[in-house]
């Protein structure tokens, strides 16, 4: 971010505005703007008059504050000793000067207002106090949803502005979410006993620093993994028809007629939508510091539990009994003779050898086995029906220009079998709305001739199938045809020299 793209903040809020939040009293004034907000200027107080309250009203309700309040400190750390309704009136004129409360004059009453601005900072403020778990599943689904609609036509620039704003707000908690955990980790260790760490260690870091579906991440039906198609809808408002809306929606509601500033917002907060490319590397990185959080806790409490028990208390008792005891009970506990000595060293490890190897020998398949592959293949092609087959088999038994009933159909193979179901799938995917699919692998099998569903009757058992009746019919010839087509499938003749060359070579 360049100097000049810095937003000014002091020309928003007033210089001061920080003074009351950064004095030794930082947590009463803290608490004090909370209730006024909370009472009177929040989003939950009733709605204030126009002209705003009156100023003894605003000092009575800080005098009701400042009741349950501990002793103030004044600048230099020494506590204040004045009386309540001074105490509250210094308060007042404190919040006064530095912006935060603005006194009005309506006739000879002075009213009191908090201004938009600050309102709205007091807001944000205690949003970011306030701030939980992230649920990512949440705005994930609210950037998707957003975008949808500017892909739609539905919204306009808001929207997208409003995406934007969620897809940074998403990144920066997650980016701190690892600083949290990080910096968690040192005051755990602190903790006095084991009792402490664990309760710390569950209620702190699980429960309040831990993503709330961070279980659920890597699951392939979380949204977090539809962010693909959340960068092809941005990719698709950059470079799609809806770019010229949105940038006019910018260049009037934004921009206020600038065409180079609108061009800046909106290339922003594309920007800003495309960064969601990096979500993985700000995952990654919150693994791996849950991972390490997770090895110094185990490590911790397996220290705690299986070291002894007041084990400080045990040093220093056996120093001090050391220093008491006399010379001749203080010799080192060890046999006579040399302490270090080559024969007292352990012996070098020695490294098996390794087992040599040899390469695997090819073995050639028994006669057995190649019958059996073989018989294998012949299996196979006997239940495989191709086009010439099913050609053959109609040919063998439709008479030229007529029909033929299922019921006639003969079956003296397991070819014959097969091309029979196959005819009948042909039948019952037919007869559904539409009719047989374009892209339906088995509608090249009909060549010449047609298969109809009969759906009056019972179904036909012919001793292997009982199944719904079905009928023959040759295909209708084009119109604009002037001589008969020739049958598509071969004739007995023709088929007779090719049924021989497949019985000479069967596999």
């Amino acid at each position: 971010m360049t100097s000049t793209s810095i937003p000014p903040l002091f020309s928003a809020v007033p210089a001061g505005v920080f003074g009351p939040l950064a004095s030794p009293n930082r947590d009463r004034y803290w608490r004090l703007l909370c209730r006024l907000f909370d009472e009177y200027f929040g989003p939950d107080a009733p709605l204030p008059p126009s002209h705003g309250y009156p100023r003894r009203e605003i000092v009575a309700a800080l005098e009701r504050y400042l009741l349950a309040e501990e002793a103030w400190e004044d600048e230099d750390g020494h506590v204040a000793d004045a009386a309540l309704a001074a105490r509250a009136g210094a308060v007042y004129e404190r919040l006064r000067d530095a912006g935060w409360l603005r006194q009005d004059k309506l006739g000879v009453r002075e009213m009191v207002l908090m201004p938009p601005g600050m309102a709205q900072l007091l807001a944000t403020l205690l949003e970011f106090a306030e701030r939980g778990p992230t649920f990512v599943s949440a705005k994930i689904r609210s950037i998707e949803l957003q975008l949808q609609q500017v892909v739609d036509g539905h919204a306009g620039g808001e929207a997208l502005d409003e995406a934007a704003d969620q897809a940074r707000r998403l990144l920066s908690s997650l980016s701190s979410m690892s600083l949290q955990v990080r910096d968690l980790m040192p005051e755990l260790v602190r903790s006095e006993t084991t009792a402490q760490f664990a309760r710390q260690w569950f209620e702190r870091y699980v429960a309040q620093f831990f993503i709330r579906d961070y279980a659920d991440l890597h699951r392939a039906d979380h949204p977090l993994a539809r962010r693909a198609q959340i960068l092809l809808m941005v990719q698709e408002i950059e470079a799609g028809g809806r770019r010229e809306g949105i940038l006019a929606w910018y260049l009037e509601h934004v921009a206020e007629g600038d065409p180079a500033r609108a061009g800046q917002r909106l290339q922003r907060s594309v920007s800003r939508l495309r960064e969601l490319e990096r979500i993985d590397e700000y995952l990654a990185r919150l693994d791996e510091d849950m991972r390490q959080a997770n090895r110094r806790a185990l490590a911790f409490l397996d220290y705690r539990l299986r070291a002894p028990d007041r084990l400080d208390v045990l040093l220093h008792r056996a120093a001090r009994g050391a220093l008491a005891a006399p010379e001749a009970t203080l010799r080192m506990p060890v046999a006579p003779g040399a302490l270090m000595d080559e024969a007292q060293l352990r012996p070098p490890r020695r490294r098996p050898q390794a087992i040599p190897r040899s390469a695997n020998s090819a073995q050639q398949p028994s006669a057995e086995q190649l019958a059996r592959l073989s018989l294998l293949r012949r299996i196979k092609r006997a239940r495989l029906v191709t086009a010439e087959d099913m050609a053959r088999y109609v040919g063998r038994q439709l008479p030229a220009g007529g029909s033929l009933d299922s019921a006639r159909l003969e079956i003296t193979s397991i070819e014959d079998l097969r091309a029979y179901q196959t005819l009948l799938t042909l039948a019952l995917r037919s007869h559904r709305d539409g009719g047989l699919r374009r892209d339906d692998p088995l509608g090249r099998l009909l060549r010449g001739f047609q298969v109809e569903l009969l759906d009056a009757g019972e179904p036909a058992d012919n001793g292997w199938l009982r199944a719904p009746r079905f009928v023959l019919r040759h295909a209708t010839a084009p119109a604009a045809a002037s001589a008969p087509a020739a049958p598509a499938w071969p004739s007995k003749t023709a088929a007779a020299p090719r049924r021989a060359r497949s019985a000479r070579n069967p596999a």
